[in-house]
């Protein structure tokens, strides 16, 4: 086969899979002991030394074969296995590190540390049922939500004519009441753009009056999709609607990315961080991506005061080295409730930790205001304060004297930090002027200890004092704003080179252009141009409005958030080819890359991605479902007798099918065959279900699924009818109890086929019983539903039963190759008839053996076809009755 040709799945045989792997494992085998078998040849020369050489040969063989390969195969499947899980784990933590490693949101005129005054305006996706479309909320520097409104515009009119958009004025109210530092937008539609540029302008017309400062930007709501609806949101904010919990937690985003991260604990991996994710352990993923929380948390420190008093800042620290879950909660209990620490020193001093721990996490936890010591508001450890003092003194070139201080006495503010304190407040570019080299050097004689790296960060960090060392927060690009809005990533999920095809709905229709809209909200401009091959002359001739489309994204506006489409063939066609050309280059192929196992696993993955791709399809139908066969089943399982649902086929593009209720947890997928297809994507103009053809899909319920079942209610109505899960004889033993909950199983079905064989054998053995003459019934099939199963009992003592079964066609009754009956009465005389022809013939054909078995021993000499005597009475007793009739 060659890869890089068309492949025809459904023609393939699974079953030379399996040799093409075996001769696989020879010729590896093989290769690998050709090597060896040099190393292991004896020396020696003649007939008995050749025959242990191929001894020796074989059994290397063997060995090599059963054991050395497929142990080496499963070390390198677990080595591919666990590289393929680093990177992607990996990947997924860079990612969530690249959104929380970012300062909070703030104007040119903060500095730095300062947490903003946020203002969240959002809309887009809310329920404007009870309140308006848009929500306004206002969160202060801690978090705190301080003010919300509702509205329904933001719209400012440029006439005086109109009116204003009611949240203008609510916008203006909040920018004129607060000291808003930033203005946040964000919503879950692609219409938030709008807004977006509605609220820069009320923001711009106000600052250019005031002055003042304030910036606008879009916000991520990924964490705040995930959180407003939880039960640790409702728990902290009970007097908030869902809709102000999303805006709190967007605010509180911007404010400190890491602690809005936090709160989503195992949730993070709901989060898209990288296409593979889904496809790892999800426990070691999880365990992999907080490292990117410890990494960002153990480099800004916290400040475990302020956490103590603002529970949406709690989460962070147990992400401080040292610490954990438990021993967070822990510290937190004891410290909440105005029980604030006063120093570092107080963790040990309380018994709020060990001294281990302690050691561990000391530098991280920050205590503001610093009450006995200014560097315990530093991310310098306790270990390393006198280190911070003697630098300090030396800076100032001032001794300490401890008994003059203690004479002169000093504020307990400065503690025994007090030159420390100077040093930072007045004359901090002193430590400049120190040679932290000697000071290394002097260390390491006296003391053996490495402290350069230590002593440059006591500079720096007396220098810049909680110094957030992390990259300034740049509000998004375009490209950015539209993976929030819409979930599509520009160079993923959306390509200019042709390759990308969408699928979409038609919403208006012009004479020289038509707007599509995707799935994700995306609108596409396809000109009259790009709609088929041929020439159209205006659009509405070949589109309409609510129509289903498939087209190839030829253009990306980011600035506009539009897209520009194509529905020609000939650019379908080349996307599919390029979806399916993936074939490497030969240079870059290992010359011993086994290509025929290679192209057994690409046959494999290419009938998983028909199916997959059948499970996309959009059809503008609405009993249109994308279902498959199990999943329709479930659906129809509660819904009216006769209820159908078209899905996608797995058998591709060109199939299509129909599964309609038949009874109690028993229906038929009907597979249609789609003729005369525009495009591969696109619905067929006629349909085909065996040898009848249909011109759409609404006449092929009318005229085949509908007549199906008013055929299979004439056979309930006809008195030979049998259910056997609805016999009288069993109310006491309910199916639910006899067979178990149906969970869609093959083995529920098989229990089910062989429970209904039973009930219907029972049933006629009772029936020829009580009338001492043979017995038939009609029945549904459920090995072929749809079909209906005739059983009968030729005579009483007549073991077992002989069943036909009878295909039902939307005008007609099939049994056999040539019976054709119109309805159920002519059904059940052509089964009789054709029975009675059919035992006719055997006992003529019986009199000939039994003739010769009686004229030679070596026949036996016992009744026709060697049956037992009661079998042969039982087969004459059906000949002498059958021209009586039938039970």
């Amino acid at each position: 086969l060659s890869l890089s040709g068309e492949y025809r799945f459904d023609n393939h045989d699974l079953r030379t899979d399996d040799a093409v792997f075996s001769e696989d494992r020879d010729r590896s085998a093989r290769a690998v002991t050709v090597q060896l078998d040099e190393h292991m040849r004896s020396s020696a020369s003649g007939d008995v030394a050749a025959a242990w050489d191929t001894v020796r040969s074989d059994a290397l063989f063997m060995a090599v074969r059963d054991h050395l390969l497929p142990q080496m195969w499963r070390e390198t499947v677990q080595k591919l296995h666990q590289q393929a899980f680093d990177y992607v784990a990996d990947a997924c933590r860079r990612s969530l590190e690249q959104r929380i490693d970012v300062q909070a949101a703030r104007t040119s005129s903060m500095r730095t540390g300062k947490k903003p005054r946020v203002a969240v305006v959002a809309g887009g996706g809310f329920d404007a049922s009870s309140r308006g479309a848009l929500r306004v909320v206002v969160v202060d520097e801690h978090g705190a939500c301080s003010e919300d409104f509702s509205a329904d515009s933001m719209r400012m009119q440029s006439s005086g004519a109109l009116a204003d958009g009611d949240g203008v004025a609510v916008l203006r109210g909040v920018l004129e009441r607060q000291r808003i530092d930033v203005v946040a937008v964000s919503g879950m539609a692609l219409q938030t753009r709008r807004l977006f540029d509605d609220v820069q302008s009320v923001v711009n017309e106000f600052c250019s009056h005031t002055g003042d400062d304030v910036l606008v930007t879009y916000a991520s709501d990924e964490v705040a999709r995930l959180w407003w609806d939880s039960d640790a949101a409702r728990a902290e904010l009970p007097q908030l609607r869902k809709e102000e919990r999303y805006c709190v937690c967007v605010a509180r985003t911007l404010q400190e990315p890491a602690a809005g991260y936090a709160t989503l604990g195992r949730d993070l991996l709901h989060l898209t961080l990288h296409k593979s994710q889904r496809s790892v352990d999800q426990s070691l993923l999880f365990i992999v991506v907080e490292r990117a929380l410890v990494n960002v948390v153990s480099k800004i420190g916290v400040d475990i005061n302020d956490l103590a008093q603002h529970v949406h800042k709690q989460p962070m620290l147990q992400y401080v080295s040292g610490l954990g879950s438990r021993k967070a909660h822990a510290i937190l209990s004891r410290i909440s409730g105005g029980h604030d620490l006063e120093s570092r020193s107080d963790l040990i001093v309380r018994r709020l930790c060990t001294r281990t721990v302690f050691v561990n996490c000391a530098s991280f936890l920050r205590v503001n205001p610093p009450v006995m010591d200014v560097l315990d508001d530093t991310r310098i450890h306790p270990e390393d304060y006198d280190l911070a003092r003697k630098m300090a003194l030396d800076a100032l070139d001032i001794e300490d004297d401890v008994e003059d201080d203690n004479r002169r006495g000093r504020k307990r503010a400065d503690g025994p930090s007090r030159y420390v304190a100077e040093v930072m407040r007045r004359s901090p570019e002193k430590l400049d002027e120190l040679d932290l080299v000697k000071y290394a050097e002097e260390l390491k004689r006296l003391l053996d200890v490495h402290k350069l790296e230590t002593l440059k960060a006591i500079k720096h960090e007396l220098q810049h004092p909680n110094e957030d060392p992390r990259s300034e927060f740049v509000p998004p690009d375009d490209a950015h704003v539209l993976r929030m809005l819409t979930g599509e990533v520009v160079g993923e999920s959306l390509k200019e080179d042709g390759s990308t095809m969408v699928s979409g709905t038609i919403i208006r229709v012009q004479p020289r252009f038509a707007i599509a809209r995707l799935d994700s909200g995306l609108e596409g401009f396809i000109g009259v141009a790009n709609i088929a091959d041929y020439r159209v002359e205006e659009a509405s001739d070949e589109l309409a409005p609510g129509q289903a489309i498939v087209a190839v994204v030829k253009r990306i506006d980011l600035e506009k958030m539009s897209l520009d489409l194509s529905m020609r063939k000939s650019d379908i066609d080349t996307a599919c080819g390029r979806a399916r050309d993936l074939v490497p280059d030969p240079a870059h192929v290992d010359p011993y890359f086994d290509t025929d196992a290679e192209t057994v696993l690409r046959e494999r993955a290419r009938a998983v991605q028909k199916k997959t791709t059948a499970r996309m399809r959009s059809i503008p139908h609405p009993l249109f479902k994308p279902l498959n066969g199990r999943e329709a089943e479930q659906y129809l399982a509660t819904r009216p007798r006769g209820d159908c649902v078209i899905r996608p086929s797995s058998r591709g593009m060109d199939h299509i099918a129909i599964t309609w209720k038949v009874g109690d947890n028993l229906f038929q997928h009907i597979d249609v065959r789609e003729e005369n297809k525009p495009h591969e994507n696109a619905l067929g103009l006629s349909f085909t279900v065996g040898d009848l053809s249909y011109s759409d899909l609404d006449e092929l319920i009318a005229l085949h699924v509908d007549p199906i079942m008013r055929k299979l209610d004439e056979v309930k109505r006809n008195p030979k009818f049998y259910d056997p899960e609805t016999d009288p004889l069993y109310v006491s033993e309910p199916l639910s109890d006899v067979l178990g909950p149906n969970d869609y199983s093959q083995e529920f079905r098989d229990r089910r086929l062989s429970l209904w064989e039973k009930r219907v054998t029972r049933h006629l053995d009772t029936l020829a019983q009580s009338t001492g003459r043979g017995a038939y019934c009609v029945s549904l099939s459920l090995a072929k539903p749809g079909s209906l199963v005739l059983s009968f009992k030729p005579t009483p003592d007549y073991r077992g039963i002989i069943k036909w079964t009878a295909r039902v066609e939307p005008n007609e009754y099939k049994l056999g190759e040539r019976g054709r009956y119109p309805n159920i009465s002519g059904l059940i005389n052509g089964f009789k008839m054709m029975q009675t022809k059919n035992v006719k013939p055997r006992e003529k054909s019986r009199e000939p053996r039994e003739e010769r078995s009686g004229r030679s021993g070596r026949w036996g000499g016992t009744s026709s076809w060697n049956a037992p005597q009661s079998q042969s009475q039982s087969q004459s007793q059906w000949n002498s009755t059958s021209s009586r009739g039938w039970n």
